[in-house]
C-alpha cells in the first residue's frame, strides 16, 4: 500500500533508506500528539535535528512483518520495557517516534526510555475533527463503501496480519483518560471528537512530568523544540509538511485500482473469452495434446527401464 502514497512520501522513505544516519543509543524524543497535529512536520524536524530516523505511521506500511506484529502485541498489552528496547534496538538509527501507532503507546515507551523527552504536538481542538475526517478517516469510509477494498489491500500487503488490520484494532482502543476510542470519536461528530482531543491532551499533561514535556504547535517553529531538546536551531525554516495530499493520492489510487481489478478486468476477460472462444479452444486443445504426448513419452521411458 506504501506505493499508493504520493511522490513526496515515497522519496522521504527512500531517502531514509539511502541516508547513513547516526547510530542511536535509543529513543530520545517521544511524540505524544494525535494524528493531524503536525506530526509529519515534527518527524521531519526531529530527523534533521538528530541526524536520525523518526518513526511514523507510514513506516508501518513500508516495513516488514515485525512492524505490524509489535503494535498488535502492544494492543494486547503484552509489550514490556525490554521488548520496546529490543524492537527499537534493531532499528539502530531511530531516535524518535510520532503519530499513531507510536503515540498511542507513549506511556509504555516512556517506561522503556525514562530519559526520553516527550513532545505533545497540538492544534486548535475545534478544527481537529474536520482535519482527520477529511483525510485519514476517508480510508475507513472508502473501505465501508467498497467491500472489495479490504480484499485489494490483502492482495497488496501479504503480511499476516497486515498493516490495515493493525490500524483497525488500535482504532478500537479507548485511551487512558478518554471515554471513547478513535473510531467512535470520528463517528460521533465534531463535539465527540473535540472532547476526545481535549481528554487526550489533558491525560498527557497529567501523566508526563513537566520537566519532560513540551506542548507545542508547528506554528511556533524551531525555537521551543530546540530549546527543549538542547540543540541549536537550524538556519532553514521549520518544516511545513502536510500529508493531506498524500492521503488523497492514496484514496484515489485505491479507488482506481479497485475499480480495475474487481469491476473492469473480470467482465473484460469474460468478453474476450467469448469473442476469441474458438482461438482459445484451439490453444487449450493443443496444450492438452502436448501434455498427453509428454505423459506417454515419460511412461514409455519408465516402463522400458
Amino acid at each position: 500500500m506504501f506505493h499508493f502514497f504520493d511522490t513526496d512520501h515515497r522519496q522521504a522513505l527512500s531517502k531514509d533508506k539511502q541516508t547513513n544516519y547516526n547510530q542511536s543509543e535509543g529513543i530520545k524524543v517521544i511524540g505524544a500528539g494525535l494524528p493531524r497535529t503536525g506530526t509529519l512536520s515534527l518527524k521531519t524536524a526531529l530527523t534533521q535535528l538528530y541526524s536520525g530516523k523518526c518513526y511514523h505511521g507510514v513506516d508501518v506500511f513500508a516495513g516488514d512483518q515485525e512492524d505490524v506484529d509489535v503494535w498488535m502485541k502492544a494492543a494486547r498489552r503484552e509489550m514490556k520495557p525490554e521488548d520496546w528496547r529490543e524492537y527499537f534496538g534493531k532499528k539502530s538509527t531511530y531516535v524518535a517516534g510520532v503519530d499513531f501507532p507510536f503515540s498511542l503507546f507513549y506511556k509504555d515507551i516512556m517506561a522503556a526510555y525514562p530519559d526520553a523527552k516527550v513532545v505533545l504536538s497540538t492544534r486548535d481542538s475545534s478544527t481537529w475533527f474536520h482535519s482527520v475526517y477529511n483525510s485519514v478517516y476517508q480510508i475507513d469510509i472508502l473501505m465501508k463503501d467498497y467491500p472489495t477494498i479490504p480484499l485489494l489491500l490483502g492482495m497488496l500487503d501479504r503480511r499476516k496480519p497486515a498493516a490495515m488490520e493493525m490500524f483497525k484494532i488500535i482504532g478500537e482502543i479507548v485511551p487512558s483518560g478518554g471515554e471513547v476510542c478513535f473510531r467512535e470519536a470520528m463517528e460521533g461528530g465534531p463535539n465527540v471528537a473535540e472532547k476526545f482531543f481535549t481528554d487526550w491532551e489533558a491525560e498527557v499533561r497529567r501523566s508526563v512530568p513537566s520537566d519532560r514535556l513540551l506542548v507545542a504547535s508547528a506554528k511556533e517553529g524551531w525555537a521551543p523544540l530546540c530549546k527543549f531538546v538542547g540543540l541549536p536551531a537550524p538556519e532553514n525554516d521549520y518544516p511545513r509538511v502536510n500529508d493531506r495530499a498524500s492521503i488523497k493520492m492514496l484514496l484515489w489510487n485505491l479507488w482506481i485500482i479497485n475499480g480495475l481489478v474487481f469491476y473492469v478486468l473480470p467482465p473484460s476477460i469474460a468478453v474476450a473469452g467469448y469473442v476469441y472462444r474458438s482461438e482459445i479452444a484451439l490453444v487449450v486443445q493443443t496444450l492438452g495434446q502436448t501434455v498427453l504426448a509428454w505423459k506417454d513419452l515419460i511412461m514409455d521411458k519408465l516402463f522400458k527401464q
